[in-house]
């Protein structure tokens, strides 16, 4: 051969080569259960826009099982989360091994609300903070911008220890925002959940404080000195009526004022009403906030009460808040308590600078063998019906959630995992899997299959940090894509593919590439990254899956439905 021959043939050869690949995030460990003294979590709650410093949370008790609901809505305040009875959803045994079948489980839970004991723990940037301290629910531009809500380590009246909104700002201590109406010898209830800076060294806040009307059927006893059996008395909580809430603060010197949403989208005063912001934005001259109200009653019981995804468009001018008139955000089916009540409760969760708003729809009534919640996406501009980016996908009565947008319109947050498919409905949760989602091109990515690379052969390469990770929810994006998650770590791939023994951990995922002009996730950057199986448990007879793997499942929230053969 002679040498023009040979460099060709080395040419040949040299381009079969493969072409080792990184991954497109990059897992960064931020809090891990050893850092944290709860039973359960932690889990990432936010994360600041500018410096990316992600707040998470744990808990003592695991209530979040027993009503379905993925851990970070485990909040008082939000009825929406908890007010429907396990058993209206899950099977009977399920429900009765959330509930008490083994320590700190939904039962603990509500002995630890009429008897306090405080069970929720914040941990950011290294600290950790009690509910005497602190509970952090949102960030700002920078981690000295947060927001949230402390508990009174005393009690007042039906042995209810009193709720308070906080905002910590650059060079202002932790400031207190109490409602602006207080009972006697019983105090208010507050909390914030969104921080939007302003010009002059001003920021608003935004959350839900109680009203001056008192709850019906004696909501307050109800709820923090009632019963404490599986279907009793804390429906009435979190025992007062509650109004969206704004506070204007003076970040120099910590002055503020609070005005409250005059008006529910439909009041009903013989009922528990409820409202709050969830979030806020500048979007053009105008400002909005996004969240729920209270909506009329299905049914004659105090309990009876249904939330709506709202939009409330504010005023702000001479250090003064003017709330407008709410609208409902459109949605295809039927408001809660409309017509045949299709949808039990909505709320929306963010909005952009784009007037993008995302948000959640939760059913009703069985779809698909399954309650699912929905997410929807919503621009508070054109006022078009809402999109259901996943409805039915992969298969009719498919859950997906939202949890956090940036102002490029990529959205986070958690959806079945892919091959889950069996009913939810008289058995149990199905897993959930984080995505990313662009508003834009409407393209989706399951974010496990953008932490694996591939090595020189074309084989996965999904090992970073000496672990392997399962991506179960993520709750806030960054503007340069930069998201903070709660993922379960495994110590090889085999216990990754067995799910076996995981250590649940906050994380943040650094992108290692640019996204393409679209918004999208290069197609070359997507290694395919399931789970091998996700029916644990399962049978042939559609019996219930054991009791004991259930219970041993319970506090990471892997669990499997069993397979149904009807």
């Amino acid at each position: 051969m002679n040498k023009k021959q040979t460099l060709v043939a080395l040419a040949v050869l040299t381009s079969c080569a493969v072409q080792a690949q990184d991954p497109f995030f990059t897992i960064e460990e931020v809090v891990s259960a050893s850092d944290s003294s709860g039973n359960f979590g932690p889990w990432a709650v936010a994360m600041s826009k500018d410096d990316q410093t992600v707040a998470a949370f744990d808990v003592t008790n695991d209530w979040f099982s027993f009503f379905n609901m993925a851990p970070t809505g485990m909040d008082l305040a939000h009825r929406m989360r908890y007010e429907r009875t396990c058993s209206s959803v899950l099977a009977t045994d399920v429900c009765n091994t959330y509930w008490n079948k083994t320590d700190n489980r939904a039962k603990q839970w509500r002995l630890d609300t009429v008897s306090y004991v405080a069970q929720t723990e914040s941990l950011v940037d290294g600290s950790t903070t009690s509910e005497q301290d602190g509970i952090v629910t949102g960030m700002g531009d920078t981690a000295d911008e947060r927001v949230g809500y402390t508990v009174s380590d005393s009690a007042t009246s039906d042995n209810y220890h009193p709720r308070t909104a906080f905002v910590t700002l650059p060079g202002l201590d932790q400031l207190s925002l109490p409602a602006a109406y207080e009972f006697d010898d019983v105090g208010g209830f507050s909390s914030a959940y969104s921080l939007l800076p302003l010009d002059n060294d001003l920021y608003l806040v935004g959350g839900t404080s109680n009203t001056s009307t008192t709850g019906p059927d004696s909501a307050l006893a109800t709820c923090y000195d009632g019963d404490t059996g599986q279907s009793e008395d804390y429906p009435l909580c979190p025992g007062f009526n509650t109004q969206a809430t704004f506070w204007l603060v003076d970040g120099d010197n910590g002055d503020y004022t609070s005005t409250q949403a005059s008006s529910y989208y439909s009041a009903n005063a013989s009922i528990l009403q409820t409202a709050s912001v969830m979030g806020m934005a500048q979007v053009g001259d105008d400002y909005y906030a996004v969240g729920y109200s209270s909506t009329k009653k299905v049914g004659s019981s105090p309990t009876s009460g249904r939330n709506i995804a709202v939009v409330w468009p504010l005023t702000i001018s001479d250090d003064t808040v003017t709330v407008g008139t709410l609208t409902k955000i459109p949605l295809s089916k039927e408001a809660p308590g409309e017509g045949d009540e299709v949808l039990r409760h909505t709320w929306a969760v963010a909005i952009n600078d784009e007037g993008w708003v995302i948000g959640n729809q939760k059913y009703s009534s069985v779809k698909g063998r399954n309650i699912p919640i929905e997410m929807f996406v919503y621009n508070v501009t054109s006022g078009d019906t809402a999109d259901i980016p996943f409805e039915n996908s992969p298969i009719r009565g498919a859950n997906s959630e939202a949890g956090g947008l940036n102002n490029n319109g990529l959205v986070v947050g958690w959806r079945d995992e892919r091959s889950e498919t069996s009913p939810v409905y008289e058995g149990t949760p199905r897993m959930q899997e984080a995505f990313l989602y662009n508003i834009n091109s409407g393209n989706s990515w399951y974010l496990n299959d953008l932490i694996c690379g591939t090595d020189s052969d074309g084989a996965n390469a999904c090992e970073q940090n000496g672990k392997y990770y399962y991506l179960a929810y993520a709750n806030a994006i960054a503007d340069d894509g930069t998201i903070a998650a709660t993922a379960y770590r495994y110590d090889s791939e085999t216990d990754w593919e067995n799910q076996n023994d995981p250590t649940t951990v906050t994380v943040k995922l650094t992108p290692n590439e640019s996204f393409d002009t679209d918004g999208d996730v290069p197609d070359s950057a997507v290694v395919t990254n399931q789970l091998p199986s996700t029916d644990l448990g399962e049978d042939d007879g559609g019996g219930s899956l054991g009791l004991g793997l259930l219970g041993g499942l319970l506090g990471l929230g892997l669990i499997r439905r069993r397979k149904n053969s009807k």
